[in-house]
């Protein structure tokens, strides 16, 4: 039996327009739980402008992934790093490396502009993305993170 040609998939810059599509892809994949990202997190973020450097995943003009990603200066010296926020794959598309494209567009796209480090906040206890990320090239950083958080 011949196997199924997987899909092209196109990744690409978002865009504003792309806001419904990525709200409407991230109610399927966070399912019955709380939307992780609203449509004023990312009205503010301004998809398509500077600072944003956020990718979309596409299949037939459909979007299956995105990654939510800034650039900002941190530190002293004030160093301009990428941050990346999220990846989101649609469950249908994941496992076909999709979200290591979204990631590489991204490299490419800092090393391009002179952005010299890409960051990834990964929870200790995701030993599976801190993988992805590894096999990518990352490395574990020198930064230790401390929050204080508070109840709201």
């Amino acid at each position: 039996m011949a196997k199924a040609k997987e899909p092209k998939v196109n990744i690409r810059p978002m865009t504003r327009s792309d806001i419904h599509d990525v709200l409407a892809l991230n109610r399927i994949i966070q399912g019955a739980r709380r939307d992780v990202i609203g449509y004023e997190d990312m009205a503010a973020a301004n998809p398509g402008t500077p600072p944003d450097v956020s990718f979309v995943a596409e299949v037939d003009g459909k979007i299956i992934g995105f990654a939510i990603n800034r650039s900002m200066y941190l530190m002293v010296p004030l160093t301009e790093v990428c941050i990346i926020h999220a990846i989101f794959i649609h469950p249908d598309y994941q496992g076909r490396g999709i979200g290591s494209k979204l990631i590489q567009a991204l490299v490419n796209h800092c090393q391009m502009e002179g952005i010299g480090t890409v960051r990834a906040l990964i929870p200790r206890d995701n030993k599976e993305l801190q993988d992805i990320f590894k096999r990518l090239g990352f490395k574990r950083s020198h930064i230790i993170n401390f929050d204080k958080t508070f109840e709201t």
